[in-house]
C-alpha cells in the first residue's frame, strides 16, 4: 500500500514501476546532444508532469514525476525515448488488421476485450495509418472519460490532433476515432495487453530492488559540486557517430506506404534530402543523423561520401541546422515510391593522399600533391628559406 505522506507524482511513479512501465532514454540519440545545441524541445513540450530536463550534454527523466504515460515517445524524432513494456510493433500485431477494434486505457473501467495500452497518448498519426493499412476501419476507445482525473494527463487533445493529420492526409479513407461512452461495451474475449510485460515475482523484485539499490547509492554517495568542477571530461565519452537506430514509428508506416490512399493535394509524411554544389564534404550531416537516414561513408583516404536513405528520415532537422554551409535542400514527398526508393549518393568524393602528410584530401589541381595545410607549411618554408638566402 502506498504511503498517504507520498506526493501525487511519487504514487504516479511507484504505480508506474507497479506495472513494469518505465521511461528508457538513449541520450546519445538525443538532438541536442548530437547537435550540442538547443535543436528540439518537443518531448518536454510535451510531458505533462514535467519530468523531463534537455540541456547541451544530458537527457534527464525525474522518475519521481514520470507517470509513464509515453505521450513523449512518438513526438521525439530521433527515437530517443522507449516505453518499457510497449512496443509499436507488438500492439500492430495484437491488433490483426480487424476492421474494428477496441482499444482500452490503463484507466478504463469498461468490460469485455480488445487491447490494452498504457495510455491513448502513445499512438500518433503514423501509427495509426499503418494499422489503417493492415485493414482496421474503426477504432472505439473505452477510457476517455477518465482523462480529467487521470494521473496521466489528458488525451483527448492530442487525440484530436492525431485525427485531423489523418484526414488531412488520408481522407474518407483515415480511420475512424469512436469514443466510447462510460460503461460501453467491449468486443467479446480477453484483453490482450500491450502496457506492461509479462512480469513474474521474481523480476519485479529484481526490478524494485535494482531501483531502490541505486536510490540508496546517490543518498550514502553524494555528488559534491566541487567534485565535478573543473573537470576535462568530455559530454560524451565514446564515438557519438557511431550510434543510431530508425524511428520504429516511422519504419512500419514506410514499410506499409504502398498500401494506403494517400490524397493527391497534400504530401506524403516524409521529405527528401538533396545536396547542393556547394556542398563542402565536411560529413557532419551524415555523422550525426540519429536514424541513419544520412550515413557519411569514409573509404580511406581514397574517397568519401554522404548517402540517403527516405524511409528513415523523420524530418527532425539536425542535418540543415548543423551544415555550414547551408548546402542541403528539402523537397517534399508526393510519391510511395520516394519513400520506397533505395538509398542513394549524395555526395561523392575522390582523394588524393597527401605526399607530406598522408591524409587524404580533395586536389584543386590535376598535379596537386599536398593538402591545403601541408600546401600552406611547404610555401612558408620556402619563404623562410629564401629570406635566408639557402
Amino acid at each position: 500500500m502506498l504511503n498517504p505522506a507520498s506526493t501525487p507524482s511519487t504514487q504516479g511513479a511507484a504505480l508506474a514501476l507497479l506495472e513494469g512501465r518505465e521511461l528508457l532514454e538513449e541520450e546519445t540519440l538525443c538532438l541536442n546532444l548530437r547537435g550540442r545545441g538547443e535543436h528540439c524541445h518537443r518531448c518536454a513540450a510535451a510531458c505533462h508532469a514535467d519530468a523531463l530536463f534537455l540541456s547541451l550534454d544530458a537527457l534527464e527523466v525525474d522518475r519521481a514525476r514520470c507517470t509513464g504515460c509515453g505521450g513523449c515517445v512518438p513526438v521525439c524524432p530521433a527515437g530517443a525515448l522507449r516505453l518499457s513494456g510497449f512496443s509499436p510493433a507488438r500492439f500492430l500485431a495484437a491488433l490483426d488488421g480487424a476492421p474494428e477494434v477496441h482499444l482500452h486505457c490503463g484507466a478504463s473501467r469498461d468490460d469485455g476485450g480488445g487491447v490494452v495500452i498504457p495510455c491513448f497518448k502513445v499512438l500518433d498519426e503514423r501509427l495509426l495509418a499503418a494499422a489503417r493499412a493492415d485493414g482496421v476501419e474503426t477504432l472505439h476507445l473505452h477510457g476517455l472519460e477518465q482523462c480529467t482525473r487521470c494521473r496521466h494527463g489528458g488525451a483527448l487533445e492530442w487525440l484530436d490532433r492525431v485525427g485531423r493529420r489523418l484526414t488531412r492526409r488520408l481522407g474518407e479513407s483515415a480511420p475512424r476515432l469512436h469514443q466510447s461512452p462510460p460503461g460501453g461495451s467491449a468486443a467479446a474475449g480477453p484483453r490482450a495487453r500491450q502496457d506492461q510485460p509479462q512480469l513474474s515475482r521474481r523480476a519485479f523484485l529484481r526490478l524494485a530492488g535494482a531501483r531502490a539499490s541505486l536510490e540508496a547509492a546517490r543518498w550514502l554517495v553524494p555528488v559534491e559540486e566541487d567534485d565535478e568542477a573543473g573537470t576535462d571530461l568530455p559530454f560524451f565519452q565514446g564515438d557519438i557517430t557511431e550510434i543510431r537506430r530508425p524511428h520504429p514509428y516511422q519504419m512500419l508506416l514506410a514499410a506499409r506506404v504502398e498500401q494506403l490512399p494517400w490524397g493527391a493535394e497534400q504530401p506524403l509524411p516524409w521529405r527528401l534530402r538533396t545536396l547542393e554544389a556547394h556542398c563542402t564534404g565536411c560529413l557532419v550531416c551524415g555523422q550525426r543523423c540519429p536514424t541513419g537516414a544520412l550515413l557519411a561513408h569514409e573509404e580511406g583516404h581514397s574517397a568519401l561520401a554522404i548517402s540517403f536513405e527516405p524511409a528513415l528520415c523523420t524530418d527532425c532537422g539536425l542535418c540543415t541546422a548543423l551544415c555550414p554551409v547551408e548546402a542541403i535542400a528539402i523537397q517534399p514527398v508526393h510519391r510511395a515510391s520516394q519513400v520506397t526508393a533505395p538509398r542513394e549518393t549524395l555526395m561523392m568524393r575522390r582523394l588524393r593522399a597527401c605526399a607530406r602528410c598522408g591524409d587524404g584530401f580533395e586536389p584543386e589541381t590535376p598535379d596537386a600533391k599536398h593538402c591545403p595545410i601541408c600546401a600552406k607549411e611547404r610555401a612558408l618554408d620556402e619563404e623562410w628559406l629564401a629570406m635566408l638566402g639557402a
